[in-house]
C-alpha cells in the first residue's frame, strides 16, 4: 500500500501478481495490471506526464520491484 496524490493505492504481493504481467514489455500495462481498477483512479486524478515517473517508482516499490524499468 502507498499514498499518492492523497490517495491510497493497495498492490498486491509479488506471487499474488496476475501472471498475464509476464507477457508485458511496456509499463503502462504493466501498472494496468498491477493497479487494475486503480489505474482509472489514477488516471482520473489529474496525473500528468511529469507525475507519472514519481507514480511508477511508488507502485514498483509497493509491488516489490526496487527499479519501474526507468
Amino acid at each position: 500500500m502507498f499514498e499518492h496524490g492523497d490517495i491510497e493505492y493497495t498492490v498486491p504481493a509479488p506471487l499474488d501478481l496476475p501472471v498475464k504481467i509476464l507477457e508485458v514489455d511496456d509499463e503502462i500495462d504493466a501498472l494496468k495490471l498491477i493497479l487494475g481498477e486503480q489505474w482509472q483512479t489514477y488516471t482520473e486524478s489529474g496525473a500528468t506526464i511529469r507525475d507519472f515517473q514519481v507514480f511508477a517508482e511508488k507502485v514498483s516499490e509497493a509491488a516489490g520491484f526496487t527499479s519501474s524499468g526507468n
